[in-house]
């Protein structure tokens, strides 16, 4: 009987351990990154955010903006990638979906250089490691598809149909999380208004 609850405490605990490490997003996806589907073994685009700040609404939707701008060298032109998530439900183990085939966030990237810019949208599943009121909220991408929907004067799609991965660590703050979404669409369709414009 001694040898039996023994056994039992120890896989009790391994049994804690596991839920620990997969409720706390000990998992590790790496960086957030998106690799073109048709693109050569190891042709991966992994944006280095300068910005990332997350906000929850009413309804319980997390929403994270991230923000990458790379500043101008030699003969390149400063690009600004921005990346507008929409988590709509999270996962909760027994209530809601848990696998990575099912889709619970959409996916607005944008990538705006001065003589172009193309957004790209898609869809997929996003876990979501903390409350809603953790003051930094760490989220992982485990599966998301990206497609170029809408672009603009000289701008080339380098990625073509794309797949997202990757973990997420954003602040939060509300009020910029809402002012840098709608200003980073404001700009973005200002720009391809005036680039359609020179036409």
């Amino acid at each position: 009987m001694g040898e039996y609850m023994k056994m039992a405490k120890v896989v009790g605990s391994a049994v804690i351990s596991l839920l620990v490490l997969l409720t706390a997003g000990c998992q590790s996806f790496g960086p957030l990154r998106i690799k073109p589907v048709a693109a050569a073994h190891g042709a991966v685009l992994e944006p280095h955010f300068q910005l990332a700040y997350y906000r929850v609404d009413r309804a319980g939707m997390y929403h994270f903006y991230l923000q990458a701008t790379t500043p101008p060298t030699g003969t390149d032109a400063a690009i600004t990638q921005i990346a507008i998530i929409r988590v709509l439900w999270k996962p909760i183990p027994g209530v809601t979906p848990i696998l990575h085939t099912a889709i619970n966030a959409t996916f607005r990237y944008l990538v705006i250089t001065p003589s172009g810019a193309g957004m790209y949208q898609g869809a997929g599943f996003i876990r979501i490691h903390n409350g809603p009121r953790a003051p930094v909220m760490h989220a992982s991408v485990v599966a998301g598809d990206l497609r170029l929907t809408g672009a603009a004067g000289y701008f080339r799609d380098a990625l073509g149909p794309s797949r997202i991965v990757g973990n997420i660590t954003a602040v939060r703050s509300g009020s910029k999380t809402l002012a840098l979404t709608l200003g980073a669409q404001r700009e973005f369709y200002l720009k391809t208004y005036r680039f359609r414009q020179r036409r």
